[in-house]
């Protein structure tokens, strides 16, 4: 359980979905346990993201803006945004992309559950569309008690400012795809447990549906064919750490870019491949 005086920071990282950020803003700002602070770090949205926060929001007492000027990627994001919560004074920092909508009690039942404060937590995560389905292949329901997981996203992830110290930020130049497993995975190597509160509800759309999901636009996604492979190498190298899925996943983006002949995609496949080995993270530009 969380002390009554603990100050609490919710960071959201957004990049030009701003009709996505104003749902979850207006969920966080209506939350039963409102949280301290409201950090919206923006990735140099184009699409009029400052714009929308200064006229749906005006000199609200609890939002903070942090534009980082370019692109950093959600690793980025949450990576500058965790310092910025720490230096401004929070006692817990609670991750969130901006697609998340929280319900009413979220953060009041997540924080409930909080057992012991070296551990970091995490609601249960809902599909937004039917309103029941648990995602990311985790077998539990709402209102099971605490239960600990292999590793979770930053869809509502809390940790204690204490817990960073021993753990360390985000890596930033995971850019994208992965940086939340690898933390997962870090958390862990430091002894850290990962406890979904599931009690604590919190929806996200379901990308990873495979009906109706057009697999040859994801193949054809620059950051994803790169980032997606290369972070899943290194992070099996340091942690040991692989699914089933993305294996095949990986395996049949190759095959589809070898029988469309894209040499373009398959050379970005083989430097992600390549840096994955080599242990190289950067950003990089496209």
């Amino acid at each position: 359980m969380t002390k009554q005086h603990e100050r609490i920071a919710i960071v959201v990282v957004t990049y030009n979905r701003k009709s996505v950020l104003k749902r979850c803003l207006l969920s966080i700002l209506a939350q039963s346990r409102l949280p301290d602070l409201v950090i919206v770090v923006d990735n140099a949205s184009t699409d009029g993201t400052e714009d929308l926060l200064r006229k749906e929001f005006p000199d609200h007492p609890l939002l903070s803006y942090l534009n980082l000027g370019s692109n950093l990627g959600g690793a980025g994001g949450f990576h500058y945004g965790a310092k910025l919560a720490v230096q401004k004074g929070a006692d817990w920092i609670c991750l969130m992309d901006d697609d998340c909508v929280a319900t009413e009690e979220c953060l009041e039942k997540l924080v409930g559950g909080v057992e012991n404060t070296k551990n970091v937590y995490s609601p249960i995560i809902l599909s937004i569309e039917d309103k029941k389905s648990v995602l990311w292949g985790i077998k539990t329901a709402v209102n099971s008690g605490n239960l600990e997981v292999t590793t979770l996203p930053f869809n509502g992830f809390l940790i204690h400012r204490d817990s960073l110290k021993t753990i360390g930020f985000p890596k930033k130049n995971f850019f994208i795809y992965g940086d939340d497993t690898e933390y997962n995975m870090r958390a862990k190597a430091k002894g850290k447990k990962v406890i979904m509160v599931t009690k604590s509800v919190m929806y996200h759309p379901y990308k990873n549906r495979v009906k109706g999901l057009k697999i040859h636009k994801m193949f054809l996604n620059k950051l994803w064919t790169y980032y997606k492979l290369r972070n899943a190498i290194i992070i099996y190298k340091r942690y040991k750490y692989v699914s089933i899925n993305q294996i095949l996943m990986f395996l049949f983006s190759l095959l589809f870019y070898i029988l469309t002949l894209n040499l373009h995609f398959i050379n970005l496949w083989l430097e992600g491949f390549k840096d994955g080995l080599k242990n190289r993270i950067y950003v990089r530009d496209f």
